[in-house]
């Protein structure tokens, strides 16, 4: 079963209600996006999926064995970008060379291993921070606006892996404002709204006919 179930997901900061779902199941089939206005707890949501914010009472059941996340702002460690590579050695200690070397160049970064990965493009940064995800083997990978402010041909070059990391296996929740990319990317839609999940549903049937008065709403001042 590829759902993520929720429940007892009750996030509070700056004296407010971030997330309230007492009981939610998100479809992760392939590749999801999370969508909402700003400040609807799309972050956050992610973010405790992720494991990154976590309380004893959260309940969160999944199939993935590993979970990654790349923010739209990654840190990265000051070094060269093979050197970024080769850190994960430490974690995962048959990862080869050989492997390391196949994923630079499969992302379009072998031609910049040795320079400072701190100064790479923010495109370049993404492809970095989700090859990383992916040599560790990550079964879901969790993207905060992975194509923000990049140009077109940055944002292509993003889509079209995770198009193939999709057809090979791995699952994807996407966090996006680019109804477009949604509409190319997703075979499902998840909308958050005032720290709700409002509505759940397959990418077509959600932007052609949406089921709740709030993801009427929504599409109605958004689309």
């Amino acid at each position: 079963m590829a759902n993520i179930h929720l429940s007892q997901i009750h996030v509070y900061g700056q004296n407010r209600l971030i997330l309230d779902i007492p009981s939610a199941e998100l479809p992760c089939k392939t590749i999801t996006a999370v969508i909402g206005p700003n400040g609807a707890g799309k972050t956050t949501l992610l973010k405790v999926i992720a494991g990154l914010i976590a309380q004893p009472e959260f309940q969160i059941q999944h199939h993935a064995n590993s979970i990654s996340m790349v923010l739209s702002q990654t840190p990265l460690i000051k070094m060269s970008v093979l050197g970024n590579f080769l850190m994960l050695k430490d974690a995962k200690h048959d990862l080869t060379i050989d492997q390391i070397d196949l994923t630079l160049r499969s992302f379009q970064l072998d031609h910049l291993k040795h320079q400072a990965a701190t100064r790479l493009s923010t495109g370049e940064k993404q492809r970095l921070a989700i090859a990383r995800a992916y040599l560790m083997g990550a079964e879901l990978l969790i993207l905060d606006e992975p194509t923000a402010s990049l140009d077109p041909q940055s944002t292509l070059l993003i889509e079209s892996k995770i198009t193939e990391l999709a057809q090979g296996g791995m699952r994807f929740l996407i966090a996006s404002h680019d109804f477009a990319q949604v509409k190319r990317l997703c075979d499902h839609v998840v909308l958050v709204k005032d720290g709700h999940i409002a509505e759940c549903g397959m990418t077509t049937s959600f932007f052609s006919s949406a089921q709740t008065p709030a993801a009427q709403e929504f599409l109605s001042l958004h689309v």
